[in-house]
């Protein structure tokens, strides 16, 4: 079987400005004002079958949060979560549909292999109903919805630590299935 990279650390000044151009193409349709990578973040490129770019996801410690992010989850993070901020998924639109379950299993094997228990996030509503009800991913809005950078937005906790440590149940049979198909690479 040959194996396809699913996802790749941005790791060049060339890879940043790809996932920027990316990123910027997305939002700016969406309506979103753009952001750039924060400092301190690991910052992802979501590829095709065929190693084309399509796609991106940010991740950055918590502490390292904008202050806003930060004063947004302080009464609703405890002492016994490590959290990792999720930001920049971004997918162009003809990769939609693949590009966003591999957004979703990187989300899931990123917070593994780093020891997070749980992420924050603004998410989009729609976004929000597709990682509870299609992959099965515990994401619980914890304050009413928000305007952000644009539009309406919901803060949430994701349960990766549920997701990861429940990953060989049936209701992550479409996290198994890719990473039967996927060699799964997160720096």
């Amino acid at each position: 079987m040959e194996w396809s990279i699913m996802y790749k650390l941005v790791d060049s000044a060339q890879s940043l400005a790809l996932f920027h151009q990316i990123k910027e193409s997305v939002w700016t349709s969406m309506g979103f004002e753009m952001e750039y990578a924060k400092d301190g973040s690991d910052v992802y490129l979501l590829l095709s079958d065929e190693d084309e770019p399509g796609g991106t996801f940010e991740f950055t410690p918590h502490e390292k949060s904008s202050a806003y992010l930060q004063n947004l989850f302080q009464d609703v993070l405890t002492s016994d979560m490590k959290v990792v901020e999720v930001d920049s998924f971004a997918v162009l639109p003809k990769f939609r549909g693949k590009l966003g379950r591999w957004g979703v299993a990187l989300m899931i094997d990123y917070a593994e292999k780093h020891g997070y228990t749980h992420a924050v996030g603004l998410a989009d509503p729609a976004f929000f109903q597709l990682i509870n009800r299609k992959y099965n991913v515990r994401a619980t809005q914890v304050k009413e919805m928000v305007f952000y950078k644009g539009a309406n937005a919901i803060p949430t906790v994701f349960h990766l630590q549920e997701a990861y440590l429940n990953k060989d149940k049936p209701e992550f049979a479409w996290y198994q299935e890719l990473c039967k198909q996927i060699k799964v690479e997160v720096s």
